[in-house]
């Protein structure tokens, strides 16, 4: 049986844990990224502040006790819009439980959230070449508006 619980200070290493998964498998869309984040200094700090902030939304996704996935969303200020955006910072569900709904249950725990503390949209990002997490969350209600470029100089 899945559990969906809030995340508390005492979950950080398992943030960390979590977050270091999605790291790994991003690093194939992304060669930049610094893998050892999640779990240095300023991954621990980041993920303290998150599980210390009332105003963030963050759960983690357990089956019998076991950490299989996590979700963080914090307001995103998009002074130019009329809406209040929530933003999906994080998400992740670990290799063996994936394309199991895991992903779809918490993204509608945060939707609940999100409504009940007066957001009208929610924002994520996610690589152009991650064709599953992009093909997931159009599956799941997101519609793309706009494209990040980035140029090595």
């Amino acid at each position: 049986m899945i559990n969906i619980r809030l995340a508390t200070l005492e979950d950080l290493s398992i943030l960390q844990t979590l977050n270091d998964e999605v790291f790994v498998d991003n690093a194939k869309y992304d060669s930049d990224l610094n893998l050892n984040w999640s779990k240095g200094e300023k991954g621990r700090k980041y993920f303290s502040d998150i599980l210390v902030n009332q105003d963030v939304f963050k759960v983690i996704a357990e089956d019998g006790g076991k950490a299989i996935g996590y979700l963080t969303a914090i307001e995103k200020l998009i002074d130019y819009r009329k809406s209040k955006y929530l933003e999906i910072e994080n998400m992740g569900v670990i290799p063996e439980y994936r394309s199991k709904g895991i992903g779809k249950q918490l993204m509608e725990e945060c939707f609940i959230w999100g409504k009940q503390n007066g957001y009208q949209k929610v924002f994520v990002n996610t690589y152009i070449a991650n064709e599953k997490a992009l093909k997931f969350y159009k599956k799941n209600g997101f519609n793309e508006i706009d494209i990040s470029l980035e140029k090595i100089l």
